[in-house]
This record gives structure tokens, sequence and C-alpha cells, in this order.
């Protein structure tokens, strides 16, 4: 089934049409709130991940737990409680869920992982410098679905593992700066 079916694309808002000075003093949804997002430091997922049971308001603000995705890196992610209320611009887009059998950590994995979606994805992106897909492209992509309690719980371990991968990446990161300081005031001595 298509993308469409199952998800309504909102394409974040324009801003470069916007005045410059009211732009400087909105909160904008960063591909960095995105990466932080997505590695889990903030999303508590018992408590927030939704189904798109909430009522959206037609807006460009990010609400916790729903799902964003990235125009120019091919990235979704659950939108975690340090980043609600962001703005969410052209480069991405929400996709809320309006079929009650879709898990959003599932479809966060199959538009990240899938190796079926990448496939897709590469032959349909478009762009000559910078390669990137559009919303009619996203809402064109083909995705099967598996039952609602097998997607939970891919989705679910799924977001596990890049928690676990982002925190080994800052300890080794951590450890990285103790050497060299170290190393550092060796030299010095």
């Amino acid at each position: 089934m298509k993308l469409e079916d199952i998800v309504t694309v909102k394409v974040g808002r324009n801003l470069s049409r916007e005045n410059e000075i009211y732009n400087q003093s909105l909160n904008i949804y960063t591909y960095e709130d995105l990466t932080d997002d997505l590695n889990g430091f903030f999303l508590d997922l018992q408590e927030s991940i939704s189904n798109g049971n909430t009522n959206y308001k037609d807006n460009h603000l990010s609400r916790v737990g729903e799902v964003v995705f990235s125009f120019v890196s091919s990235k979704a992610a659950l939108v975690s409680d340090v980043n609600k209320g962001k703005v969410i611009n052209q480069n991405f887009a929400k996709l809320i869920i309006k079929y009650k059998q879709l898990d959003c950590s599932y479809l966060c994995y199959v538009l990240n992982e899938s190796n079926y979606m990448k496939k897709q994805m590469s032959i349909s992106m478009q762009g000559s410098t910078v390669r990137k897909l559009t919303p009619a492209i996203l809402k064109s992509l083909e995705l099967k679905l598996p039952t609602i309690e097998k997607q939970e719980m891919i989705g679910k371990a799924y977001l596990k593992l890049k928690k676990r991968q982002a925190l080994a990446k800052k300890q080794a990161d951590l450890e990285e700066q103790l050497y060299l300081e170290v190393l550092k005031q060796l030299e010095q001595s």
C-alpha cells in the first residue's frame, strides 16, 4: 500500500517567504534536532509515542511522538519532549498516521532502514547537486505492513538500538577526549 494511504504528509512551513526578523524569533526544528530525536536521547518510549490519536490542528509545530521526515537526509524520527513546539520548515514533513494498524516507531524503522524503501527512494530522488525526495515521491512510496504486534516489537527494538548506538558513540568520544587530555598533560610534564 502507498504511504499516502496510511499517513498524511504535512510539509513544513516555507520560512524563506517570511520576514527575516520574524524568522529569527522562531524556534525552528533542525537536522540536529532530528538526529537527537532519532538517537533517542530525550524520548521516553513508554510515555511519548502516540499513534495519531491526537487531534491535530492545522499548523507546523512539532508534537511529542510525531514522525518527522527530512527531505534532505531522507531520515525519519519521533519528536521528543525537548523538541516539541518547534516550527517544522519546508525541509521536513510531519507524517501524521491515519491508519490505526501502523506503529509510528515502525514507520521510522522502515523509512530509515528498510532495503525495500531505500531502493525506492534511491530510484526516485531528484536533484543534480543535492538529491532529495519530494513530498509527491514520499507519498507514492510503497509500504509493506506486518501485524501491528510485529510492528511494535520491531519499532521498539529499533529505537532502543539507535539509542544504544548513540550512547556508545558518545562514550567513545568522551574516552578519546580523556586520553588526549592525559597525553597532552604527559607531554607538558
